[in-house]
């Protein structure tokens, strides 16, 4: 009857989880790294057809699925359904019955939850801690290792450092370590020489991390208090009990909230803490699995009640997002900015906006660099390159959306500047301006 039970469970957080993240807002970053996974299948590649300043393997896994079931956003939530199952189950081997608490958490902080590679870095942490605590053969903790490098090199470089911890303890157990990192590692490299791509990766993953940290900070004061406070607790557990590799884990992990500083990155990082040091309560008075079954419930009828805005129809007809929760009034403006695109689909449209992604994916219009235009997004000095290529394609329909551009929003303003300075509106339609560049005698209107 337990064997029953653990099953029904991981099929009801698996289900709940496949209908939160199909009602929850829509978040650009889970458009964008749809738009990647969706570019691979299409066979396009990464940084030579499209920018990505992330290494692959996140992408790369999720859209090994579309070649059976086709590209669909509900088929990446199937995928993030079972990796947010797959993460509950890590944290039940980690904390026994304490991991319905952290599921509630999880669950409460639902912008974390979309498929992205934070997410899934996430939880090649939560592996590694786990594998750790069991003493798992060193190989396979090398090629995880190696996976949190090819998801995201920043964070996965310095979860590759706390290996060094055994380097003069115990060498062997290091270089099995590094042995198995290679494996992945070495097929990504051959892949770049096969593909050609290994300038354009170095430039954008490596090189224009200099740009993404300097243009890309858009933390305050309270973040940077509480970062270092906590960055500030994890060392002096680690003064306290140096032998504990996963207070090593936890500080290594803490990059996730560099360079940037915003709330959603540190809460990776909190959350990691929080995990831990919760996760060694000891509470028996309450039936945490039925807490867990009633929070998560009642979270995710709140969630479907507050999102929605208006009339909708569901399933929708809006190609790839059939599944996904869009209000009427969304589809009708989706439908009306599709049209007003398609209008000049024989001339060269460059859409200079945060949701290209998803009008491109939508008409099935392939992607390319220009539909990721944020800044650190173009390799180093990627603004002079963004405007040389614009200054390329002048003899284009270009469409802004102003509101891309306005606070703490990341499209680089370069683009924006190009074409008002340069452009002359020809239509217009909801937020969304259509611009011509004439010859250099045309009086330009904005």
């Amino acid at each position: 009857m337990k064997k029953y039970k653990g099953f029904i469970k991981y099929i009801f957080i698996f289900c709940l989880s496949l209908i939160f993240l199909n009602f929850i807002p829509f978040d650009l970053d889970e458009i964008w790294n749809y738009g990647f996974m969706h570019s691979i299948y299409n066979g396009l590649n990464p940084y030579k057809d499209f920018n990505m300043v992330i290494t692959p393997f996140f992408p790369f896994l999720y859209s090994l699925p579309f070649y059976i079931f086709g590209s669909n956003l509900l088929v990446v939530n199937v995928c993030q359904s079972i990796l947010i199952t797959l993460v509950y189950f890590v944290l039940e081997k980690l904390f026994g019955k304490n991991a319905n608490i952290l599921l509630i958490i999880l669950f409460f902080n639902y912008d974390m939850l979309y498929a992205s590679y934070n997410f899934f870095i996430f939880f090649l942490f939560l592996l590694l801690l786990w594998m750790e605590k069991n003493e798992l053969n060193d190989y396979l903790i090398g090629i995880v290792i190696g996976l949190a490098v090819l998801t995201k090199q920043s964070i996965g470089g310095c979860l590759a450092l706390v290996s060094l911890f055994y380097l003069f303890k115990n060498y062997k157990k290091f270089f099995k370590r590094v042995c198995g990192a290679m494996i992945p590692t070495i097929i990504f490299i051959i892949y770049m020489f096969i593909n050609n791509c290994y300038n354009e990766f170095f430039d954008l993953c490596i090189m224009g991390m200099f740009d993404f940290g300097k243009e890309n900070y858009i933390g305050n004061i309270y973040v940077l208090f509480l970062f270092f406070v906590c960055l500030g607790l994890i060392i002096y557990a680690i003064f306290k009990d140096k032998k504990n590799i996963n207070n090593y884990y936890i500080l290594a992990f803490s990059s996730i909230a560099i360079p940037m500083f915003d709330f959603f990155h540190f809460k990776f990082f909190l959350l990691g803490l929080i995990f831990i040091w919760i996760g060694k309560l000891n509470i028996k008075k309450i039936d945490l699995d039925l807490l867990m079954y009633g929070c998560l419930s009642g979270l995710v009828i709140i969630n479907m009640i507050s999102s929605i805005d208006g009339s909708f129809t569901y399933p929708n007809d809006i190609k790839h997002f059939e599944f996904r929760y869009i209000s009427d009034k969304h589809i009708k403006e989706t439908k009306d900015v599709s049209k007003a695109l398609l209008k000049y689909k024989d001339k060269n449209v460059i859409l200079l906006f945060e949701q290209s992604y998803y009008y491109k994916i939508l008409n099935d219009i392939p992607i390319n660099y220009f539909d990721l235009i944020n800044t650190g997004n173009w390799g180093f000095d990627g603004s002079k390159k963004l405007y040389n290529k614009l200054e390329e394609n002048k003899k284009s329909i270009f469409v802004i959306n102003r509101y891309s551009y306005v606070g703490t929003n990341q499209s680089d303003k370069t683009a924006l500047n190009y074409v008002l300075d340069n452009g002359t509106k020809i239509d217009e339609i909801y937020n969304f301006e259509f611009y011509i560049i004439e010859d250099e005698n045309t009086n330009k209107s904005s």
